[in-house]
C-alpha cells in the first residue's frame, strides 16, 4: 500500500514553486496561469522509472518515458487549478492527519514514515504536498461527477444476473489503451486500432508488456506497466468480461473497441473467489463539532477537544451529544449511529473506529465533515450475503461510471485549458 501511493501521487504530482526556482531552473510548460518546471519534470521521471524497477521492469530508456510523464504532470497541474478555483483546500493538520493514517495502515508511525520515504530517495516535504494534491484532486472529482453517476436497483439486478453467469472467478490483468478523443473521425479512430494492433503483434512477438504500456498506453496505469490487478470478472464492463472470460492465463484477447478507444488485455492468472458470508458490524456513537461560516476549523478543534476533556472527566456521552452535535442523525438520539457494516463510513471516520475495542473512546479527529469524537459500544457478527452483494454490485457500477465520466471530463479540461510547450532539445 506504501508503494502504491508513493508512486501514485509521486508520478502524477507538480508542486513546485516559481519562488523556489534555482538558477539552473526552467520553465517547460505553461498550463493556464501556472507552470511545470524541468526539475518537477526530472523528479517525476525518476519516479515513473523508480517505480517501473519496483515491479521488475528496467528496460524502459528514459526518453521513452518522457511524454507519458509530461502528459500525467499536465493534467495534474490543471485539476489541482481548478480545485483552487473552486475553494477545495486541505489544511496542513488535515494533511498530517491523513499521513498519520497512512503511516498506522502500514505499521509505522509518521515519523518512521517521513524516514522510509526519505530512504527510498525521496523529498519528504515535497511527497506532503504530492499527497496533498492527490487529497484535492479526489476531493474535485468528488463534487464535480458525483452528481453525474446514478445506479438504479435494475442495474445493480442486471449486475447480479451476470455475476451468476461468470461465477466467482477473478483475472489478474494487464492493459493498455490507445486512446481517441470525442468526436473522432473514422480515420483517427482507424488511425488508433492499427496502433492497437500494432502493438499486440509486438507483444505476440515477445515483447514486453509493462514495457510496452508503459510508453504508449493512455491508461491510467500505464506508468504502473499496465497492472490492473486482480478483478473479479464480474466486475469487469460486460465488454471485458466476455473477451477475458475463457482465456488462460498468459493469454491476449483480440484489441477491444469502445466508445474511448482501443483496449489490450492480457490475463497474467485466473482464480476463485468465495463470497463473503458474515459481517462485523459495529454500534457506536459520536460527537460531531462541523466548520461553517460562524466557526472556523481551528475553533471546531478547540470545542472537540474541549469536548474530549469533559468527557474524560466523567461528562455523559449522550448528553454532550444531543447538545453539542452538529449531526443532525443522531444527536437526538445521543450520537448513537446503530448498527453498521463496515465500509459505510468515511475513510478517516471508519479507520477511527476500526482501531477501538467496545467500550474505547477515540481522542478527536478531523473527516471531511468536521472534528469528530466516536465510541465504539459493541461489535456483532451477522450473516449478510445478500446484502453484501447488491451493496458490492452498487459500488461497482458506480465506481465503473464513476471512472468513465472522469476520463471524459478530464479530457474536455484539457481541450479547454492553454498549454504552451517550452521544449528544447534536452527536455
Amino acid at each position: 500500500m506504501l508503494q502504491r501511493l508513493l508512486f501514485a501521487v509521486a508520478a502524477l504530482a507538480c508542486t513546485g514553486s516559481v519562488a523556489a526556482v534555482t538558477p539552473i531552473d526552467r520553465i517547460l510548460v505553461v498550463v493556464n496561469d501556472g507552470v511545470i518546471l524541468h526539475s518537477e519534470y526530472e523528479a517525476a521521471l525518476d519516479n515513473a522509472e523508480q517505480q517501473l524497477r519496483q515491479r521488475g521492469v528496467d528496460n524502459v530508456p528514459r526518453n521513452q518515458l518522457r511524454d507519458q510523464v509530461l502528459e500525467r504532470l499536465v493534467l495534474m497541474r490543471i485539476q489541482t487549478q481548478r480545485a483552487r478555483d473552486a475553494g477545495i483546500r486541505v489544511d496542513d493538520r488535515e494533511l498530517n492527519d491523513v499521513i498519520t493514517n497512512i503511516a498506522q495502515r502500514n505499521g509505522m508511525s509518521q515519523a518512521e514514515f517521513a524516514r522510509q520515504v526519505r530512504r527510498e530517495g525521496r523529498d519528504y516535504l515535497a511527497v506532503r504536498e504530492q499527497i496533498r494534491n492527490e487529497i484535492v484532486t479526489q476531493r474535485l472529482r468528488t463534487r464535480e461527477l458525483q452528481s453525474r453517476v446514478s445506479v438504479s436497483e435494475e442495474d445493480v439486478d442486471a449486475y447480479l444476473a451476470q455475476e451468476k453467469n461468470v461465477g466467482n472467478t477473478e483475472v489478474d490483468l494487464s492493459h493498455i489503451l490507445i486512446a481517441v478523443g470525442d468526436g473522432a473521425s473514422p480515420d483517427e479512430r482507424a488511425e488508433a486500432r492499427s496502433r492497437a494492433e500494432e502493438l499486440q503483434r509486438e507483444l505476440e512477438a515477445g515483447a514486453d508488456f509493462a514495457s510496452l504500456a508503459a510508453t504508449h498506453s493512455d491508461g491510467q496505469q500505464a506508468l504502473e506497466g499496465g497492472d490492473l490487478g486482480w478483478r473479479r470478472l464480474a466486475d469487469l464492463p460486460p465488454t471485458f468480461a466476455r473477451a477475458v472470460g475463457d482465456l488462460e492465463a498468459g493469454a491476449m484477447a483480440p484489441v477491444i473497441e469502445a466508445t474511448g478507444g482501443y483496449h489490450i488485455l492480457r490475463v497474467d492468472g485466473r482464480r476463485g473467489s468465495t463470497d463473503r458470508q458474515m459481517v462485523t458490524e459495529t454500534r457506536a456513537r459520536h460527537i460531531l463539532i462541523e466548520p461553517d461560516k460562524l466557526t472556523t476549523d481551528e475553533q471546531a478543534r478547540t470545542r472537540a477537544f474541549d469536548l474530549a476533556e469533559q468527557l474524560e472527566n466523567g461528562a455523559d456521552f449522550g448528553e454532550l451529544a444531543r447538545e453539542h452535535s452538529d449531526d443532525p442523525g443522531s444527536s437526538n438520539a445521543g450520537g448513537d449511529l446503530g448498527w453498521q457494516p463496515p465500509g459505510q463510513m468515511v475513510e478517516a471516520f471508519q479507520q477511527q473506529v476500526d482501531q477501538l475495542e467496545p467500550g474505547e473512546r477515540s481522542r478527536p479527529f478531523r473527516s471531511q465533515y468536521g472534528w469528530h469524537i466516536v465510541e465504539v459500544l459493541d461489535r456483532r457478527e451477522r450473516d449478510a450475503t445478500d446484502e453484501l452483494r447488491r451493496q458490492r454490485a452498487r459500488q461497482v457500477i458506480g465506481e465503473r461510471r464513476m471512472q468513465e465520466e472522469y476520463e471524459i471530463w478530464l479530457r474536455r479540461l484539457r481541450d479547454e485549458a492553454y498549454i504552451e510547450y517550452r521544449l528544447s532539445e534536452d527536455a
